[in-house]
């Protein structure tokens, strides 16, 4: 079916989508924003979030203003108990051992994911909109990969081609643990059922391409996956051009949380530095700018930075990025080589010089091509002191690096949509 300005119509796909917040929503988000200049009319199917980490509305009013169709089923799938415990459906960053107990119990009792409580009402409502819509193809992506699934059954059952974007893997996320080898097995042939359907997969790196090749070479060719890395929106930085680093402090500031990586090593080097340099200390501020764990905040503590570092905790997305345009130096902690933070896109967007902790991969490779980028293997603190010090030097005579405009315009979400744009119309049924 064609939307109402003669565009196909892609029925999207998405449990985690705005108004949550954090990382996880704004690949889907903006491919979804940008899809309609390249003659797609998008269809979000998605959940009524009851609980989750951060929310934020302002994602979703931009979508809204767009007058983008959104889609959503009564319920997330959240069990009735769970729901029941939290008032407030922003539920923040919870302890260490609930949120370890919480990822193991998810794992053992729900496969492949908590969303599976979601799939019913998700593909009953996804069915009045194969009818309604009539989509030349469908467009899921994942974590959860409960999304994969409704791709996989609402496809066969229509008769039309799906794409799967791979935020992370699925059976090979270094992250995931199965309690059991029959729990890997089950995820493993719910993958490969669905990778046998599918039209195409997107995935952000070439290290979770070359994974799915290993793992599913029996399955899969080179073509049948793209690469669409994560991006920045130049729209999100619109009216900001005016906001600059303070000239008195010099400033890194952390955006994002620090999942699959922890700021031991960096906090650590920064103690050392500032040990040495104790006249440093009074014109030096680190800001954190996303949900803070109490582990998190304990090392500051233990570290005695409690004058340097400053927590403004969870932002929405704009005042997020003013955040980084106030600072000299944005850091990010990358310690999974087959994850890729979407943050650090936004970071190149912002044209500030990086500091990045990370193993050899696609991820410190992005970096480095910058040329604004000081890079160190996670751990390795006497690096990262040297970095630190050299990056305050560099501040204190007004040469700290920054990106080129050339390396930073081809990771723009407007551009990389149109890539998507491309590949849907490619596999479509029109």
């Amino acid at each position: 079916m064609v939307g109402e300005q003669g565009q196909p119509t892609v029925l999207v796909i998405a449990y985690y989508f705005p108004p949550m917040g954090m990382g996880g929503v704004q690949r889907i988000a903006k491919f979804v924003k940008y899809l309609p200049e390249y003659g797609w009319q998008p269809v979000v199917l998605t959940a009524t979030p009851s609980a989750y980490f951060a929310f934020d509305p302002t994602l979703l009013e931009e979508l809204e203003r767009r007058r983008i169709p959104i889609v959503r089923t009564p319920g997330d799938g959240l069990p009735r108990w769970i729901r029941r415990r939290f008032k407030n459906p922003q539920i923040g960053a919870p302890p260490e051992w609930l949120e370890t107990a919480w990822r193991l119990w998810s794992q053992f009792r729900w496969i492949p994911d908590r969303a599976i409580g979601w799939k019913p009402e998700a593909l009953s409502l996804g069915r009045r909109l194969l009818r309604e819509y009539r989509p030349a193809i469908l467009l899921a992506t994942a974590p959860p990969y409960t999304d994969f699934l409704l791709a996989h059954e609402l496809a066969a059952a229509a008769e039309l081609p799906f794409v799967l974007d791979y935020r992370d893997l699925w059976v090979g996320d270094p992250l995931r643990r199965y309690p059991t080898p029959w729990h890997r097995r089950r995820n493993e042939r719910l993958e490969r059922a669905v990778l046998v359907r599918m039209a195409r997969a997107v995935v952000p790196t070439r290290a979770l391409k070359e994974e799915l090749l290993r793992r599913y070479g029996d399955l899969l060719e080179h073509e049948d996956i793209a690469i669409i890395p994560h991006g920045y929106d130049a729209e999100d930085f619109a009216g900001l051009e005016h906001l600059r680093p303070p000239e008195e402090r010099f400033v890194i500031a952390h955006v994002g949380t620090f999942e699959g990586g922890s700021p031991q090593a960096t906090l650590q080097a920064i103690a050392q530095f500032l040990e040495r340099h104790p006249g440093a200390r009074r014109h030096m501020e680190i800001r954190w700018v996303g949900l803070v764990r109490p582990r998190e905040q304990r090392m500051v503590k233990e570290l005695q930075l409690g004058d340097v570092v400053r927590i403004l905790g969870y932002l929405p997305h704009r005042e997020a990025i003013a955040q980084m345009l106030q600072a000299h130096v944005l850091w990010s902690e990358a310690h999974v080589p087959l994850r890729s933070p979407g943050k650090l896109f936004e970071y190149l967007g912002a044209r500030r010089t990086l500091l990045v902790c990370a193993p050899a991969g696609a991820i410190r490779r992005i970096a480095e091509e910058s040329r604004a980028a000081f890079c160190a293997e996670p751990g390795d603190v006497a690096t990262l002191r040297r970095h630190v010090e050299e990056l305050y030097e560099r501040w204190r005579q007004g040469e700290l690096p920054v990106p080129s405009e050339d390396y930073v315009a081809q990771f723009e979400r407007r551009r990389l949509t149109g890539e998507l744009a491309r590949l849907l119309s490619f596999h479509a049924a029109l």
